[in-house]
């Protein structure tokens, strides 16, 4: 069974999130704080983390450059910005180039169907059976 991180402020998108996942078989680990995200990944052996980017304590940009340091666990940026948020983005340029070319980094913008979810865990990591 495949574990996945979910890392978002809103308590209603985490249980969304919990609710739908483990419905196909992953297994959630959910928190509304960064820090403890950090933590969570030192720890568990994680193969996904859905990060938000707009959370109060720190975003997931700054989050996934601190992740990047000592993990490349397949990271999916769930968001609600704009869909402005292009490779030609300034606030994304560099993450984009570095990170969405390496295979394991993709975004998702809110509001998302359920099977748009799906498509890109499974493309990120495989089903929740899957090796």
């Amino acid at each position: 069974m495949k574990t996945i991180l979910a890392i978002d402020d809103e308590p209603m998108m985490l249980q969304c999130l919990q609710t739908t996942l483990e419905k196909e078989g992953f297994h959630l680990l959910v928190t509304g704080n960064p820090d403890q995200g950090i933590e969570i990944l030192k720890k568990e052996a994680v193969d996904l983390v859905l990060l938000d980017v707009k959370m109060p304590q720190k975003n997931g940009f700054e989050l996934y450059a601190e992740l990047r340091e000592f993990t490349e666990v397949p990271v999916l940026f769930v968001t609600a910005y704009p869909k402005a948020l292009t490779p030609s983005s300034p606030v994304f340029k560099e993450i984009w180039e570095k990170g969405f070319t390496d295979g394991v980094t993709d975004i998702i913008y809110k509001p998302f169907s359920i099977d748009a979810l799906l498509e890109k865990v499974t493309l990120l990591i495989g089903h929740a059976d899957s090796d």
